[in-house]
């Protein structure tokens, strides 16, 4: 494979005053063996007349609204590529990337997934807030081989896996997790998809940030006062992990503590049908996962929520204070404002604390 087709699989969303930017981007990749599905998941904004501009350049794919699950699957069932690179149409690709992780590919053929750093740009001035962070203790990520397996089985992930534009998969191992179970949370697609290729393969991080992700103030669970958004992201990925991968339901059932002790904090701002979901995962336990669980649950709800932890920031710029770099990029969320007031913010947690 030295020379694979690379699918890059745009799911897109009402956000056509980004969308140019992210087609843009993958077309221009130095790489030439590319092929661009563009998944519009019922817009009703602008987005489909940019899409159409595009003719025969792109595989467009238009569907009615159905979540980004349903959009990662319709887009994948389109895509022909051997390497398979999620895309959201908000961010955008480095032109050399798609290059870098057919590289990545062939220079480790024992490896099926790739996933990679993004830096962080404030949307309104382009300029550089920080970068994902991938490994908890380390002052600096590394590049290496991740083999999480055994740590998933065991209940543990030592590893903050990156988001939906960092993620990349060779298509044997996409095959084992698309299509997968739609449900009606529009935005946890990409949650299970990351877990689901750590828990069945070895796979790659680079430090290399070969994704810009823009952040202002739609973005879903990145930056903004979102952690019930979250943790519902987390409890449909606990209840996939659980159903299609029960080897490790242990560490499923470590995502689903966090995310159900969330659920019953912030009970009155999320849609009551997520009890089905909770229950949904009750039915796929013993007596005593389900004894642990409550007891793991009750115990974390006596605990303060501890903050996000895989964005590092960058140094303010000279003369601005943080809070207002912040502000200009998350102007709705004044609670996230106060929070980040420092100019690099790392919290303890691991990602498999419960």
């Amino acid at each position: 494979m030295k020379t694979p087709l690379v699918s890059i699989l745009l799911n897109n969303y009402n956000y056509g005053r980004f969308l140019k930017r992210a087609i843009d981007s993958a077309l221009e990749q130095t790489y030439p063996y590319v092929e661009v599905v563009v998944t519009d998941d019922g817009s009703t904004d602008c987005s489909r007349d940019i899409i159409e501009r595009y003719g025969d350049a792109i595989v467009s794919v238009l569907k009615p609204n159905g979540g980004q699950d349903s959009a990662f699957n319709a887009g994948f069932a389109k895509s022909q590529g051997d390497i398979v690179c999620f895309f959201d149409s908000d961010d955008s690709f480095v032109p050399h990337k798609i290059q870098t992780i057919v590289d990545t590919f062939n220079q480790n053929p024992e490896i099926s997934w790739c996933f990679h750093a993004l830096k962080l740009l404030n949307h309104q001035t382009g300029k550089t807030v920080g970068k994902t962070h991938a490994f908890p203790g380390q002052t600096e990520d590394i590049s290496t081989y991740c083999d999480f397996r055994q740590d998933m089985r065991w209940g543990r992930l030592p590893y903050y896996p990156s988001p939906t534009s960092g993620l990349c998969l060779r298509r044997s191992l996409a095959n084992q997790i698309l299509p997968m179970q739609e449900t009606f949370v529009n935005t946890h697609a990409d949650c299970y998809v990351r877990c689901a290729a750590m828990a069945a393969a070895p796979g790659f991080f680079l430090t290399d940030e070969l994704t810009h992700q823009y952040l202002h103030d739609s973005n879903c669970g990145t930056l903004g006062d979102e952690r019930p958004v979250i943790e519902e992201k987390e409890l449909v990925a606990a209840c996939l992990l659980r159903a299609n991968f029960p080897e490790v339901s242990l560490y499923a059932n470590r995502v689903f503590v966090r995310a159900y002790s969330t659920f019953l904090t912030f009970q009155h701002e999320i849609e009551p049908n997520y009890q089905t979901l909770v229950d949904w995962y009750w039915s796929m336990c013993s007596p005593l996962d389900k004894l642990i669980i409550k007891a793991a649950t009750f115990y974390r709800l006596r605990l303060k929520p501890t903050e996000l932890d895989f964005i590092e920031f960058a140094p303010p710029d000279q003369g601005a204070p943080q809070n207002q770099q912040i502000q200009a990029i998350a102007p709705s969320s004044n609670a996230t404002t106060q929070r980040l007031g420092l100019a690099s913010l790392k919290s303890k947690r691991l990602p498999s604390d419960g």
